[in-house]
């Protein structure tokens, strides 16, 4: 099973996806979305459980590729 991840990027970009290939420098996603807001008080973090995902508004951008360079932190999700 492909692990979703909530990637939280250099200059404000979070990107979820499904994870497809991961190595040294870089970590591409399929199905990838960028989250451009919440209201739930949960912050980013809340979006780790599937029960708060209709709880972020996500803006589909297709398959990306990472590089882990510009990654300050991921957060693993479970949808």
């Amino acid at each position: 099973m492909k692990k979703s991840l909530c990637v939280v990027c250099e200059y404000g970009w979070i990107i979820k996806g499904i994870v497809v290939d991961e190595n040294v420098f870089t970590t591409k996603l399929r199905d990838a979305s960028v989250v451009r807001s919440w209201k739930n008080g949960k912050g980013i973090g809340g979006i780790a459980k599937a029960k708060n995902k209709n709880e972020y508004t996500l803006d589909p951008i297709g398959d990306v590729e990472i590089m882990k360079n510009k990654v300050l932190f991921s957060i693993p999700c479970e949808w």
